[in-house]
């Protein structure tokens, strides 16, 4: 009986730990919606180029949290690298920016993740929550998609 009590208890933290990056628990008030003001940001690319906020006023943003030990983000961020690539076939006046900004992971993590797996996408790591906290207080893989300094869609 101790024994099934036991397992049962394993079982349900087991649920709760792979329910999934997303589902951290339930998001408060304040997060963002669609329509609010995009938040000002700035980060710069393993390459060292900064992408900023302001960004979204010459093109569409697509701003993407993530963190490499993810599951949801390792099955979301190889289908975020076929629509970047879809992107790059557009001239260049009509592509969108993209950038995938890392929830507390450093460059090293990041970059090994970004060469195993053949990702091209643009990408900032942060070892911290200061970028990601303006956005979410919770859950990953998250996406934001933006234009002039507006939230328009959120996945």
């Amino acid at each position: 009986m101790i024994a099934n009590k036991v397992l049962h208890s394993l079982f349900i933290v087991l649920i709760i730990c792979l329910a999934g990056c997303i589902g951290e628990k339930e998001e408060p008030e304040w997060y963002l919606h669609s329509g609010d003001a995009l938040p000002q940001f700035e980060v710069t690319t393993i390459e060292g180029r900064t992408v900023c906020s302001a960004d979204s006023y010459n093109a569409p943003m697509v701003i993407v949290f993530f963190n490499t030990t993810c599951p949801d983000c390792q099955k979301e961020l190889p289908i975020i690298q076929e629509r970047y690539e879809e992107n790059l076939k557009f001239p260049e006046s009509e592509q969108s920016i993209y950038i995938c900004i890392s929830r507390e992971e450093g460059a090293a993590d990041v970059e090994r993740y970004w060469t195993e797996n053949n990702l091209t996408l643009p990408v900032s790591p942060q070892t911290d929550r200061r970028i990601y906290s303006m956005f979410a207080s919770i859950g990953i893989p998250r996406i934001f998609y933006a234009k002039d300094g507006k939230i328009i869609k959120i996945e």
